[in-house]
């Protein structure tokens, strides 16, 4: 489904399948099993996560051999780059 200049608040968002564009985000939960997502200019204010299918399990998988500290790490690695360093994300094809 496609969402335009939507205002989430205090609800559960489904990412899999979704666009969103000039969509607000306020003390949502997000909730994504690893599926299709885009997003384009949003705003995101206090926001948690809840992961599920194939997705939750590599996490876990991760939990398991690396402990929690180790996968903190990892996911903020991925999403703050040492200083001067450039995040690199590879998109699945279409």
């Amino acid at each position: 489904m496609d969402y335009k200049d939507e205002l989430f608040k205090g609800v559960t968002v489904d990412l899999d399948g979704n666009s969103y564009t000039d969509c607000t985000f306020k003390d949502v939960v997000f909730r994504y099993a690893g599926g299709p997502l885009e997003m384009s200019n949003v705003g995101i204010d206090r926001f948690r996560f809840q992961f599920g299918g194939n997705l939750a399990q590599g996490l876990y998988a991760l939990h398991q051999l690396f402990g929690t500290e180790a996968l903190l790490q990892i996911i903020r690695g991925s999403v703050e780059p040492a200083k001067g360093g450039q995040i690199e994300l590879q998109m699945p094809e279409r």
